[in-house]
């Protein structure tokens, strides 16, 4: 019998592996853009939601929402029509709906059964704030900013059928900060700094109510939370309340939270009992219902306490307490309101009975703060994100890992190709390394140890060292193989912008956002020599260094030196705030850009002259200056490679100094772009969290 169940368990886990991997392997090549080949990560993570019948979930990403079977794990379909990722999802109570918000300001309706889109709600001139749909699924309310001013909103509804208002206020509301859909969805609540609690009747747009936040013997009272019972007949309110003491002559300021309840329709607060505590971020602290309204949740994420307080009467029941638990930084509820799961800031979910308060079960797997737990509607699997950019499915019965989603990243800093194409090696500001399978964009390895956002990667000449440069001011050899960490190079002041190789391998080199470049052994470790420059020449002869002049409108000044013997070869005097860029890989050219006019010129190395001028990237809106971050040559030096916070990749001739194409498809700035060794290939890094791999041969040569 037992040999029979290992038998069925072990077939199970094998179906769901090769479903993972088949997954991924999927979600390189859907929804691309025209001219990419694959793409590599899925985008930063943002929220995570069951849909309402439980068969699937859904992932809010930089690139879009990929939805995904509950029990295999497997990608069924993604959603991508943002052109500035997602961070919301919000659905319907009948489960037919999708709302998602995105940073450019738009809210897409979806089916949820087809995937497809049904509209797009942007009309207004700034930005919109997380929509609510009303309990009964008809309506849902946005909040939009007007025209730069956050502080001043409108509140408007919409038919969620039809996309047509239901009512506009025709004020805007002063500070405030989040809706509340009464059970019944008659009514709607909006709350906010003014220690106000508005209700307004969802049919008419007419204002019901109004609440004054309960009064407290201190000043400067203000409202952090707000909720309605399940049911509808009470008002929750978590207030802040700033307050001032004199001890002994000396003045003391702190923030108390203190929560308090009532019925709609009767105007006297009542206070929980034993909830005064201490607030060290007015943000940090939360209220929330079970779903059978039994039970009341306070979270102090501060210091981590959840306590447990009976909805009807007001009356403590419990506090969920372990001796080894770290500070809870969210608490999610079964819809039967049996069973609690909290995620801690050390990476570990617990599972606890509600009622009782008692303690059940650990879940290990994540390896840094949980930020997001969801169970099923069955209760049967908990779902759970977490920084480790990794989201987990667990057996909420046995506490099992099921299936884990990795290939979500942070944005992407910058990439380098390994010397056979075959490996690109990715940092992002998450601190840490990547190896990622060209051929089909799998995860090979995760290098960790930074400390801080890391700028700049490359590989040795022979294919055998990673080396990687970041804010935590280090430099970091890696074995390219197996990953394990070297050694570490120590001795920058400032936050390491770039990493290189000489051409033989002997020399690693490193420069910092001072301008001081380290030169090292590659081998050893040893440090060799301290220069004042950019970057070195390919061959290791000569230094580039840029001094800019103190005010805009000085010149500024080009120097071209000896490494050996520190000799000034050429000084070039030039106007504008033009920085350097890279070399080219013969080390014949070099690019610098102009950090305000997005501008490129190209430069003879021999004769340190422009040879060419370059533009076409869009500059900022509201002066905001020049949009180019990073230049590559391809290995033939016959095009460049530009990236823009505009989006988009330009790729420009040489030899006839024109533009040859632009790549879009990243829906955020660019940070980091690479050419393959055989030229074929050009990958592109992005803060939305991807790498796009771009088939050179299909565009036309810079020759």
């Amino acid at each position: 019998m037992k040999t029979r169940q290992l038998f069925i368990l072990t077939i199970f886990y094998l179906f769901v592996f090769v479903a993972l991997n088949v997954s991924a392997q999927e979600a390189t090549k859907t929804n691309l853009p025209e001219g990419a080949k694959l793409r590599i990560g899925k985008g930063t993570l943002g929220e995570i939601a069951y849909f309402p019948d439980g068969t699937r979930f859904a992932v809010a990403t930089s690139i879009g929402i990929w939805v995904y079977d509950s029990i295999t794990g497997k990608e069924l379909y993604q959603l991508s029509d943002h052109t500035n990722g997602v961070d919301i999802i919000r659905f319907s109570s009948d489960g037919n709906t999708i709302a998602t918000e995105s940073p450019d300001g738009s809210l897409y309706l979806w089916n949820t059964n087809t995937g497809s889109h049904i509209r797009t709600l942007s009309d207004v001139d700034f930005g919109l704030y997380d929509p609510v749909f009303s309990p009964n699924g008809k309506i849902i309310a946005v909040q939009y900013a007007e025209k730069f001013t956050y502080f001043q909103k409108t509140l408007r509804l919409y038919d969620v059928k039809t996309g047509k208002h239901i009512n506009t206020r025709s004020k805007p509301i002063n500070r405030f900060y989040n809706v509340r859909f009464s059970p019944d969805s008659k009514k709607l609540a909006t709350w906010g700094y003014n220690r106000q609690i508005k209700l307004w009747d969802t049919s008419t747009g007419q204002l019901l109510k109004t609440i004054i936040d309960p009064g407290d013997i201190f000043q400067d009272n203000r409202i952090i939370d707000f909720q309605f019972s399940p049911d509808g007949n009470t008002i929750v309110v978590l207030s802040r309340v700033r307050y001032s003491r004199s001890l002994k002559g000396s003045s003391w300021v702190g923030n108390v939270g203190i929560v308090y309840f009532r019925d709609v329709d009767i105007e006297e607060w009542k206070q929980l009992e034993k909830t005064r505590y201490s607030l060290d971020d007015e943000g940090f602290s939360s209220i929330s219902f079970s779903h059978d309204g039994a039970i009341l949740v306070t979270i102090h994420k501060s210091d981590g306490n959840v306590d447990l307080w009976d909805a009807n009467t007001g009356d403590y029941v419990n506090s969920l307490i372990g001796n080894d638990i770290s500070k809870i930084s969210t608490v999610s509820f079964s819809d039967n309101g049996r069973i609690i799961a909290t995620g801690g800031q050390d990476g570990t979910i617990h599972l606890w009975a509600a009622k009782q308060g008692m303690h059940l079960i650990p879940l290990s797997g994540h390896k840094s703060q949980i930020n997001n737990i969801i169970i099923s509607p069955d209760g049967m699997t908990i779902l759970s994100k977490s920084t480790d950019n990794t989201v987990h499915l667990w057996n909420a019965i046995t506490g099992q890992l099921l299936n884990t989603l990795d290939g979500f990243t942070e944005d992407v800093a910058t990439v380098s190709f390994s010397p056979d194409g075959n490996t690109i090696a990715s940092g992002s500001s998450d601190k840490k390394v990547r190896l990622w399978n060209v051929a089909t964009g799998q995860l090979l390895n995760t290098l960790t140890g930074h400390t801080s956002y890391i700028h700049s990667v490359c590989y040795s000449a022979d294919g055998k060292t990673i080396a990687s440069g970041g804010a935590d001011t280090t430099v970091r050899l890696w074995d390219a193989i197996t990953g394990e960490h070297i050694r570490t190079l120590t001795g920058h002041k400032r936050s390491v912008k770039s990493v290189f190789f000489t051409a033989d391998g002997q020399i690693v080199g490193s420069s910092d956002s001072d301008s001081i470049l380290r030169l090292w052994d590659a081998k050893t470790g040893d440090h060799l020599k301290t220069l004042n420059g950019e970057m070195i020449s390919p061959d290791g002869k000569l230094i580039i260094q840029i001094e800019h002049g103190q005010v805009e409108g000085d010149d500024s000044f080009l120097y071209l030196s000896d490494v050996d013997t520190g000799k000034l070869r050429k000084q070039v005097t030039y106007s504008g705030s033009f920085g350097f860029e890279c070399f080219s890989p013969d080390g014949k050219l070099f690019v610098m850009t102009d950090s305000n006019n997005s501008i490129i010129e190209l430069w003879d190395a021999g004769t340190v002259q422009i040879v060419k001028t370059y533009s076409g990237h869009v500059s900022l809106p509201f002066g905001g200056g020049g949009t180019i971050t990073t230049v590559r040559f391809s290995k033939d030096v016959s095009t460049i490679a530009s990236g823009s916070l505009d989006k988009t990749v330009r790729l420009w001739s040489i030899n006839k100094g024109e533009p040859l194409k632009t790549l879009s498809g990243h829906t955020d700035g660019i940070s980091s772009l690479a050419f393959s060794p055989d030229g074929t290939t050009l990958a592109s890094g992005s803060s939305d969290g991807t790498i796009l791999l771009w088939d050179t041969t299909n565009f036309e040569t810079g020759n």
